[in-house]
């Protein structure tokens, strides 16, 4: 499975009143903005920064430092340090137009790190591995470097001495917990990260660390003080690492509903992680996730200040049509942005293909609507006006919340009283980001309470979400069985005679097996859309884990369709949807 969204909904508090003055309209008129922006003088010149080469293949120790201490550059001076550890951090730099003012080696980072940075927190990665979250924790914390043996680095003074520390706190538990105990305060918000442990283990209860920690978003940690923690068994009933987790959550220390940075992989049961959302993990239901395994979220968000107000970034202009009951209309929507790891990478390389093939003129450019992470507004403001500037080359793409909104999580799994801050929190990114729909995802067996209670919630006069496209993850078991075949959506109208759509789940994952309906071969799916009655408003989502790419499927697909099947984006299907005549 991909990995999929969600924190911090703390400082979007200030944005939230936006969400109760968006409002749109049904057609013909296009829905009003949302309040705009008030440029309040030139941006700030961004300060110069060091690019800091690692090799992918050095050793874990080095690495982790040289993440921890872009974090603590970062910290210090917003958008000071680069990391360049791979391909794609190189090509952000090309791609942003940014110039370093200067290039380094790792090595050479480190003497320079430690003395700027000179108090240490000393480990032993080999003893320690499966402790390395809470190491990392303490050292973020005291604004230190996490120094392993191997590294030969003379620190000023060691602040925190953790084979000393830890010696009768050595297991995750344990170290968990005197860890929060004494630095959590310190801390502002939580992340999980994977120490190593194998990723499909047959005892899921206790796999084997079989691979080094990996050092995405570890630069974050350390700008951001976050608190690390990875319980294998921490979502478990009756499991004692449960209590530990409920503890760190319900603390009080973080705003809620919590965003959890990172990715939580525990328990991969036939194929999908049941814990990746985190809503269901403990008792409080009051978590989703922020799906951010990459580098240099530090430098991003550090480099400039946060998008906080609607038209800062900007839609296209959405498509003139007025609803015709012989055509049939279909939003197809690229699966996966929450994953702010896929937005650094795949996402990025499918939008320049789009942009290539829009700009050759040999090919079709039909509507086409990305999912984009809302925490691209404060986590990397300059990768999501990238993105927005390209979808304006093309003039036909488009923009949608990912699932499930504000967080990647099941909504109607939240707790009553965190339910409402979610709704609140998602119409804030709507207005932020300038679009209507969102992606939603839910738990086996609570879709029917999603239909008829929560969902609703969006469904109010002046509310920024007109459209609403489910997904079925991390199983794709069947729902909305309860529809006739042919209804492809349903208008929900709110407790004040908001209306918004919500739709039938399309999903699209690989080409080639014609005998799995999620791996249709372009002509098959072609072949399938074309058979649906006249008249009909639908969708299809898009996502890479069954193979797909952007060129094998929408790219072949849309040279294919008969010419009554009109291609448009979420927010165009939404309005059309909402204005057929019947339901």
């Amino acid at each position: 499975m991909s990995h999929c969204s969600a924190h911090t909904a703390l400082r979007l508090l200030s944005c939230l009143a936006l969400a109760a003055a968006c409002s749109t309209s049904d057609p013909p008129a296009p829905p009003p903005a949302c309040p705009r922006h008030v440029a309040s003088g030139p941006a700030p010149t961004p300060n110069p920064f060091t690019v800091v080469h690692v090799d992918p293949a050095a050793p874990a120790p080095l690495q982790l430092a040289v993440q921890a201490c872009i974090g603590l550059r970062n910290r210090a001076t917003g958008g000071s340090a680069y990391v360049d550890s791979d391909a794609h951090d190189a090509v952000w730099l090309t791609e942003l137009g940014l110039t370093p003012a200067a290039r380094v080696e790792a090595a050479d980072f480190l003497r320079s790190c430690v003395a700027a940075f000179p108090a240490c927190v000393r480990y032993d990665y080999a003893s320690q591995h499966a402790l390395l979250p809470n190491i990392l924790t303490v050292a973020a914390a005291l604004g230190a470097l996490p120094v392993d043996p191997s590294l030969n680095l003379a620190c000023g003074s060691t602040a925190f001495d953790a084979v000393a520390e830890l010696r009768t706190r050595n297991t995750p538990a344990l170290a968990t917990r005197y860890v929060f105990e004494q630095y959590g305060a310190q801390t502002t918000g939580l992340a999980m990260l994977d120490p190593g442990y194998e990723s499909a283990p047959a005892d899921p209860a206790n796999p084997a660390l079989t691979r080094d920690m990996g050092p995405a978003l570890v630069d974050f940690v350390f700008s951001q003080k976050l608190f690390v923690v990875y319980l294998v068994n921490g979502c478990v009933t009756g499991n004692p690492e449960q209590d530990v987790l409920s503890t760190v959550v319900n603390a009080g220390r973080w705003p809620m509903p919590l965003g959890v940075y990172g990715y939580n992989a525990t328990w991969n049961v036939a194929g999908g992680d049941l814990y990746e959302a985190e809503t269901r993990c403990l008792d409080s239901r009051n978590m989703g996730q922020i799906a951010s395994e990459t580098s240099n979220l530090s430098f991003f968000s550090t480099r400039t200040t946060p998008i906080t107000e609607s038209e800062v970034v900007t839609q296209n202009a959405l498509e003139q049509i007025t609803y015709d009951p012989t055509h049939t209309y279909v939003a197809f929507v690229v699966g996966d942005g929450d994953n702010i790891g896929y937005m650094t990478t795949t996402r990025r390389e499918w939008f320049r293909q789009r942009l290539a093939t829009c700009q050759s003129g040999t090919a079709p450019c039909p509507p086409l609507t990305w999912t984009i992470s809302p925490h691209l507004t404060r986590l990397a403001p300059d990768l999501l006006r990238w993105y927005y500037d390209k979808s304006h080359q093309t003039g036909h793409d488009y923009f949608a919340l990912p699932p499930s909104g504000h967080l990647y999580a099941y909504p109607s799994s939240l707790a009553a009283n965190v339910q409402d801050r979610f709704v609140a929190a998602t119409e804030a990114d709507a207005c932020i980001l300038g679009v209507n729909g969102t992606v939603h995802w839910d738990w086996l067996g609570t879709w029917h309470d999603a239909e008829n209670h929560f969902l609703p919630k969006y469904a109010r006069q002046g509310g920024p979400i007109r459209g609403v496209f489910p997904v079925n993850v991390p199983y794709l078991l069947p729902t909305f069985t309860w529809w006739p075949g042919n209804q492809f959506f349903e208008v929900l109208t709110g407790a004040d005679g908001g209306r918004t759509a919500l739709f039938r789940p399309r999903e699209w994952r690989g080409v080639g097996n014609d005998g799995d309906t999620h791996l249709l071969s372009p002509q098959r799916m072609a072949d399938e859309i074309a058979g649906y009655p006249r008249g009909t408003v639908t969708w299809v989502y898009l996502t890479s884990d069954g193979g797909l790419t952007l060129e094998n499927s929408f790219l072949a697909l849309a040279q294919l369709l008969p010419s009554y099947v009109q291609l448009v984006s979420t927010d165009t299907a939404a309005r059309l949807a909402i204005a057929a005549p019947s339901h």
